[in-house]
């Protein structure tokens, strides 16, 4: 069996565009709850659907990924840097997983307004109004929304670290168009 050296254009696809969604996700999803109700509410049509599409994405993704085969560690890691980077991405897969189910959940419950994602899923009428169980989806969403913003860039880091100082083709068989030594 061939090693594999990069990864295939499907995971590639899947790794850039739920990654792009996330970080915008991650960077406007902070400042929600500063806004005004009238305003966050027109946002989080946006928020929604974006979050149900992550969630779409994901699940595509995490079955694709247990199905096919991935380049493995490079030589310029050692066995600390294996075992962290699978726990990482595991990690991710988790928590992206688990964080469009999170907002789901607290859209169900909301009080103060309707969340229809994409202007077609009601989310809000799925469940009674609970303001205590909104109240606990949205500490979730928020608390995993943190841990997320720390595996995205510990994710970004340990990327930029292989490229420019390892200097081996862990970024590179993972960029759409990336070129990886033995091509």
């Amino acid at each position: 069996m061939a090693e594999i050296l990069k990864y295939g254009a499907t995971a590639k696809w899947l790794h850039w565009l739920v990654g792009f969604i996330v970080i915008i996700m991650l960077i406007f999803g902070s400042g929600l709850e500063s806004l005004p109700l009238d305003e966050r509410e027109q946002i989080i049509m946006g928020h929604s659907g974006l979050g149900t599409l992550v969630l779409i994405l994901m699940l595509i993704r995490w079955p694709w990924r247990l199905t096919h085969d991935v380049p493995g560690p490079t030589d310029t890691m050692g066995t600390w840097q294996t075992r962290l980077s699978k726990a990482m991405h595991w990690a991710l897969y988790v928590l992206l997983v688990l964080q469009p189910i999170f907002g789901i959940l607290q859209a169900m419950y909301l009080t103060d307004y309707e969340v229809v994602a994409f202007g077609q899923i009601a989310y809000s009428s799925m469940a009674a109004d609970n303001e205590q169980m909104a109240n606990i989806f949205h500490i979730a969403h928020g608390v995993n929304a943190k841990l997320l913003m720390v595996l995205v860039l510990g994710h970004i880091g340990a990327a930029f670290y292989h490229h420019f100082w390892q200097k081996d083709n862990v970024l590179r068989r993972m960029l759409l168009f990336g070129k990886v030594s033995g091509d």
